[in-house]
């Protein structure tokens, strides 16, 4: 049987050091022969009607004349890339015909039900499974371990699978519930709180250029030391540094009444009054 593709191997085609050490010219002429080889009545055997192929007649299928075809054939016996058959000097392919002959052994064992193993029955087994008769085209079959016995196992295991499937499904959920979590997967606190120096000099990189960064560093501390480091009185304090910068944009809300300014604004001015004593009578 002609088969419609060829099986390459791109791996052993660049991995074979007798490939590699030939020239363009010499690779191109051998693919052709592949061609040629496979496309041949002895799959992997270089014929013409049953008997080799002569030397003339591969120049000629290779478009070559004489003496460069037998140059680039003998360059070809010499590094192993192709190979002559003893009985009568054809022209062969090696892995071609090893997977031909890997084929007509599948093949072979298809027919006989897809199990190579099915040669090597006795008659006793045999006997065990009588072969059935189909009803609609009356053909004997018999019967093979993937359309009978295996049918009927994998049933059996199906349900011995579904009847254990809930309790084995409650257990695991149980030993879930019960197992303890890890230790680094248990809630978390809240952040240790920073101390005074911590504070003056995230307070000094924030604002670098501020006079009063530092002291307000201190107040921020002292304050939030005596709420125990808290925001709207309950919740702890998540983030310090995000609270310190909420500080200084609202630190005039902190500061005590009277202390943003010392002296009242001044009042504006009034004209003098009159010096006309008429103006009062």
């Amino acid at each position: 049987m002609k088969l419609p593709a060829i099986q390459f191997y791109p791996g052993d085609w660049h991995k074979d050091q007798g490939v590699q050490a030939l020239d363009l010219l010499q690779r191109g002429a051998w693919f052709e022969l592949l061609l040629m080889m496979h496309d041949s009545d002895e799959r992997g055997v270089l014929l013409v009607n049953g008997a080799p192929m002569p030397d003339a007649v591969i120049a000629r299928r290779l478009g070559l004349d004489n003496q460069s075809a037998n140059q680039i054939l003998t360059t070809l016996l010499t590094y192993g890339v192709a190979s002559r058959r003893e009985s009568d000097s054809a022209l062969f392919c090696r892995r071609m015909v090893k997977d031909e002959r890997l084929r007509q052994v599948r093949t072979e064992s298809g027919k006989k039900g897809g199990n190579p193993r099915l040669l090597n029955q006795t008659p006793n087994q045999t006997a065990n499974h009588p072969p059935k008769q189909t009803p609609t085209t009356g053909v004997k079959q018999i019967p093979t371990p993937s359309s009978s016995s295996s049918i009927t196992s994998s049933i059996k295991e199906r349900e011995v699978a579904d009847a254990t499937a809930p309790a084995l499904l409650i257990e695991k959920i149980v030993k879930e519930k019960s197992a303890k979590k890890p230790a680094d997967a248990r809630k978390k606190g809240p952040p240790a709180p920073p101390t005074l120096a911590e504070v003056q000099a995230y307070a000094a990189e924030y604002q670098p250029n501020s006079a009063d960064a530092q002291a307000e560093a201190a107040a921020f501390c002292d304050h939030f030391q005596s709420n125990g480091w808290r925001v709207s009185g309950k919740t702890p304090m998540a983030d310090w540094r995000a609270a310190f910068r909420r500080w200084m944009h609202r630190r005039a809300q902190f500061q005590p009444a009277g202390a943003a300014s010392a002296t009242p604004p001044p009042r504006a001015r009034t004209s003098p009054k009159p010096l006309d004593p008429s103006r009062w009578s």
